[in-house]
């Protein structure tokens, strides 16, 4: 009884500081322009330039300010859903990709389309504004984005007389295309190549990957498969696309014994055997460049190899979004789009090393780390990820599925038909 009674106190006293802390009746500065809140989740760096895109705005627009109010990324989604169900929500924020459609299911959040959004819609990197488009609207704007590629140690290569001792350049001078033309461009050279660079005696593996749903996007995305419907009401995982992608995933492990097995619980991951010299190929992310710079490594980043649709990654990060208890959405429009304009896309990526998600910005943009490039060219091919109200319950329900046709106890007509039902009913249908 105490117990409850000390998380009743708790739960009270967030929520008087909520209250406090982003009191809406405090709408004015003291030069007597109008007040908009923008929940934000940066960093020290991002949010320096941040404040001095504000800067910048503001001066156009001399009846808004704009008050940026940091909250930590991990419990942003609560901490939001709080101020809102209380209502002392934000005039805008930014939120990871997954949240928007939960938050436009709740109609919590503005149709850009009744701003005009249509009209500079194209400005944007497809892959990245899909996950704002829900039911055929649009409820958010990408402002960070990011996908994985495939890395490559190129030491393990030439241990395999896959690279040519000439292609020994330092890696952190070494332009993408300098040894792209011996990197397999296809799942079937993948396979060939694998098997090259494996020796089980020496647990040294060609390839590790993680299995979770957004991870394997990339396999299933280079098949053209789809999760779920444009218009969300369907579960389309038991694709004949899909099973093709799962099927191949799973002989990587099981038939051609060129991938470790890391998705397995206690596994060496990929990221620290592809460190420790023990992994040639694994798919990852632009934030782990510096670790394995730090780390002396010489590697390389490719493509994704190609399958029947070609190259394809999945996408990742963050949008913003304007909330409908907002007195002001098109002064919000009007900063969000500038804040994402094609101009403050090229200083906001050349400074802090990230991917643009305004198409504009794409010509202007050049990275002193090519590998960055690499990945600019791997985002111009990203699949768009399913967009649903709970990605996690997603998750939890495709995950295991396909677990069991990677060990081999299901295959996978039926593991992904099995998920579909799942899916279809616990998610989409509820």
């Amino acid at each position: 009884m105490k117990e409850k009674y000390l998380i009743v106190i708790a739960v009270i006293a967030y929520l008087a500081l909520v209250f406090v802390g982003w009191d809406d009746s405090i709408a004015t500065s003291p030069d007597g322009r109008t007040i908009l809140t923008f929940w934000h989740t940066y960093n020290d760096q991002e949010e320096v330039i941040l404040r001095e895109i504000i800067k910048k705005w503001e001066t156009g627009n001399q009846k808004f300010t704009i008050r940026p109010v940091r909250i930590p990324f991990d419990g942003h989604k609560p901490k939001l859903r709080t101020a809102l169900t209380v209502g002392q929500g934000p005039d805008m924020a930014r939120v990871d990709w997954s949240f928007v459609c939960e938050l436009a299911r709740k109609n919590a959040v503005v149709d850009l389309g009744t701003l005009g959004f249509e009209t500079i819609r194209a400005q944007y990197l497809p892959a990245a504004i899909g996950s704002c488009n829900v039911g055929g609207k649009f409820y958010g704007l990408p402002d960070q984005s990011n996908c994985v590629a495939m890395f490559y140690n190129r030491q393990m290569f030439r241990d395999a007389g896959l690279l040519p001792p000439q292609a020994e350049i330092d890696n952190t001078a070494v332009p993408a295309d300098e040894f792209a033309s011996v990197l397999p461009k296809t799942w079937e050279e993948f396979i060939e190549f694998g098997k090259k660079l494996t020796d089980e005696s020496k647990g040294q593996y060609a390839f590790a990957m993680l299995n979770t749903l957004w991870w394997n996007l990339t396999f299933l995305n280079t098949y053209g498969a789809r999760i779920v419907s444009e218009d969300g009401t369907r579960c389309l995982i038991d694709s004949d696309a899909a099973v093709g992608a799962v099927e191949m995933m799973a002989s990587l492990f099981a038939k051609h014994k060129i991938e470790a097995g890391a998705w397995r619980p206690g596994a060496i991951t990929p990221e620290q055997g592809f460190v420790n010299g023990k992994y040639a190929m694994i798919m990852m992310g632009p934030w782990n460049l510096a670790k394995f710079k730090n780390a002396k490594m010489d590697f390389g980043v490719g493509l994704i190899p190609a399958g029947p649709a070609g190259t394809s990654t999945n996408v990742g990060g963050t949008d913003v979004v304007i909330f409908k208890g907002s007195k002001h959405a098109e002064a919000c429009y009007s900063f969000l789009t500038f804040f994402t304009n094609a101009e403050n896309q090229v200083r906001w990526c050349t400074e802090l090393n990230q991917l643009p998600i305004n198409l504009g910005a794409y010509d202007l943009v050049k990275f002193e780390d090519p590998h960055l490039m690499t990945f600019m060219e791997q985002m111009k091919h990203a699949g768009p990820n399913p967009v649903v109200k709970d990605f996690g319950l997603l998750e939890d329900l495709v995950n295991p599925e396909i677990e069991a046709v990677l060990s081999g106890q299901k295959n996978a007509k039926d593991a992904l038909g099995s998920a579909a039902k799942k899916v279809q009913e616990r998610l989409l249908d509820s």
